[in-house]
């Protein structure tokens, strides 16, 4: 018997615009995959506390290999971070779910990314087309590369047979966590909790909401 089963990416971003958006005019907002709907946002706060400990780890990972842009990041992270269980320093994350994965640049990260893998399956090593380097890249195998600067993309892989304990079938996760450009260019600089505050910089960091964007005859 044939079945078929759901494959995509998923975009947990804190904050960034919408394509093709100034975001000076337009503000910054979590990705539509973060607020989706109330279930989802729930499934959302449980994935960022179930992966808080492995948060902290490959962020000192990253410190200890680009110390410079880990204290850019971390303040610019702090400055948009939507929920306070993720620990940073980079504002977004992609689930890439059981897809083969073709060499590409990532365009919109601003320096360097995190990717690493999970999941049952042969194959799948890390190509870096342009250094000309072939990585053994196995589930708990981290890559921290410059991924916009840099061509990369997976080897063909193929599932193993099996199922686990949690109902999950085999196949290939990719995790791709990234700092967008877009959204550094406006978080340098800012105060901790700028994004919340200011409604993605939609309105004043002050104590009292601007008075008209109010109906005045509300009261």
């Amino acid at each position: 018997m044939l079945a078929s089963e759901r494959t995509g990416t998923r975009h947990l971003v804190h904050a960034w615009p919408d394509q093709g958006s100034d975001p000076t005019v337009h503000g910054l907002h979590p990705s539509a995959d973060m607020v989706s709907n109330a279930s989802g946002a729930l499934h959302v706060q449980a994935y960022f506390d179930d992966t808080q400990e492995l948060a902290i780890l490959l962020g000192e990972m990253f410190r200890v290999s680009f110390p410079a842009f880990y204290t850019k990041y971390e303040a610019a992270f702090l400055a948009g971070r939507w929920t306070v269980t993720d620990p940073g320093p980079l504002l977004g994350r992609v689930l890439v779910w059981k897809l083969q994965v073709m060499p590409h640049q990532d365009g919109l990260d601003a320096g360097p990314s995190i990717i690493f893998n999970m999941g049952k399956f042969t194959g799948g090593e890390c190509y870096i087309t342009d250094l000309k380097l072939k990585l053994l890249y196995r589930p708990r195998d981290v890559i921290i590369l410059m991924g916009g600067a840099l061509y990369h993309g997976i080897g063909p892989w193929k599932p193993l047979p099996g199922i686990t304990e949690d109902g999950i079938t085999p196949g290939r996760v990719s995790n791709v966590w990234f700092f967008p450009h877009s959204s550094f260019q406006v978080l340098e600089n800012k105060e901790p909790g700028w994004a919340l505050k200011s409604a993605g910089g939609l309105r004043g960091t002050g104590s009292e909401l601007d008075s008209s964007n109010w109906d005045s005859e509300s009261d």
